[in-house]
């Protein structure tokens, strides 16, 4: 594991200082907290309390910014960092958002514009009730809480640990974090064209 990134590379993506938290999965499947030191768009330097050694494969899940993973190529004094991989309009999305944070705009206003806009059950016309289903086949009865075109919040007694891979009628995704009530869903199957509204949960 190097201490630094290759002079080119540091030019080509400029790291900006982003202080956001996150949770990330270890490779023997256990969760950490973790703050945000700094990201570019080939990498994300991460303070955390636990080590983690060079070359470990991680899913990292930020605030503000969605899910990631990479491989550890570096370690610095109370943390260490991960090389990422982005294409397409995942990458334009970041590079949207990690420009807002180099100059400022960070703003409720700046969020609205960048994520997709939350519904309740009553605000967007679809059933509370549901059921989610994990990758073995079990089930359990929820309760959605929230939900936007990019995911759902969902209230249930189930724990899975974040990255599992689950289902809310046809919708398919990823568990992105716990909540007091159960847990938050990143979906996987996102449209290019949707309405928020339109997302069948039944």
């Amino acid at each position: 594991m190097t201490n630094d990134e290759p002079g080119s590379e540091r030019r080509r993506h400029p790291r900006i200082p982003v202080a956001v938290k996150g949770r990330f999965l270890a490779p023997d499947g256990s969760e950490h907290e973790c703050v945000i030191r700094d990201m570019s768009l080939s990498g994300i330097a991460l303070i955390a309390d636990v080590e983690v050694p060079a070359g470990a494969h991680l899913i990292v899940y930020l605030d503000d910014f969605g899910r990631f993973e990479g491989p550890v190529v570096r370690a610095f004094d109370g943390g260490f960092a991960i090389e990422t991989a982005l294409s397409g309009p995942r990458r334009e999305r970041v590079a949207e958002r990690l420009n807002a944070y180099a100059t400022g705009d960070t703003t409720s206003d700046a969020d609205s514009r960048r994520t997709f806009p939350r519904y309740a059950p009553q605000d967007g016309g679809f059933e509370e009730g549901s059921v989610v289903t994990l990758a073995d086949g079990r089930t359990a009865p929820c309760r959605i809480v929230d939900m936007s075109l990019g995911g759902a919040n969902v209230a249930t007694e189930l724990r899975p640990p974040l990255g599992t891979r689950v289902s809310i009628g046809r919708m398919k995704g990823r568990i992105v974090r716990h909540t007091p009530e159960g847990f938050a869903i990143e979906f996987t199957d996102i449209p290019e064209r949707a309405s928020a509204l339109s997302r069948p949960f039944g």
